[in-house]
């Protein structure tokens, strides 16, 4: 471990604790623990829709996603909204969901916090998909695309997100920014799922 901590590090530091919390929301325990049934299913991806959609709206305003766009991150390859949408429609169920509550974001700072978490919520994906082997028996990926999320160009997009992140707090006031925005989005999610 770096003898300075980096800044993914100093993000994860800052919102542990609410991160922590959030793996205690019930129907991502019953996901985890493969008691989540076709309903429920259902409904939590609703319900991440509605989050995803709204976060990806702020994140498109173009003098942001042009900002961004300096720091390597092309935002319409992460999308996951899509991803969430085609899993709703294997489950046969209507693809809409109300759009959660969110500001936008102010700089390219607050908005890498926000992917910090968005694109971070990635890595444990593949783990949660088991969950749903009870539900969606077989290896072909349907209905699982957003717990899969970006498939083989995850490590690589992942790393690009890193990067960015890395390269923001070295500016001035880069890492408060996105610490800011790295607790402002799971402060929205937790508050979406409440």
């Amino acid at each position: 471990m770096p003898s300075h901590p980096t800044s993914r590090l100093a993000l994860r530091a800052a919102t542990a604790a609410t991160h922590e919390r959030l793996h205690h929301i019930p129907a991502f325990q019953d996901l985890t623990e493969g008691r989540l049934d076709r309903p429920g299913y259902a409904a939590l991806l609703r319900r991440l829709l509605g989050f995803h959609a709204a976060i990806e709206a702020a994140l498109a305003a173009p003098l942001l996603a042009r900002s961004l766009s300096l720091w390597g991150i092309d935002l319409a390859g992460r999308r996951r909204a899509p991803l969430l949408r085609a899993d709703l429609a294997h489950l046969g169920v209507p693809a809409e969901a109300p759009l959660a509550p969110m500001s936008g974001f102010a700089t390219a700072a607050h908005a890498l916090g926000a992917l910090y978490v968005t694109e971070g919520s990635t890595l444990g994906g593949r783990q949660l998909a088991r969950g749903l082997d009870h539900l969606l028996p077989g290896d072909s990926g349907e209905g699982r695309g957003f717990l899969l999320g970006h498939g083989a160009r995850h490590g690589a997009m992942w790393a690009a997100c890193c990067a960015a992140i890395e390269a923001c707090g070295t500016e001035p006031g880069g890492l408060a920014g996105m610490q800011a925005g790295a607790a402002a989005t799971f402060a929205a999610f937790e508050a979406w799922f409440a």
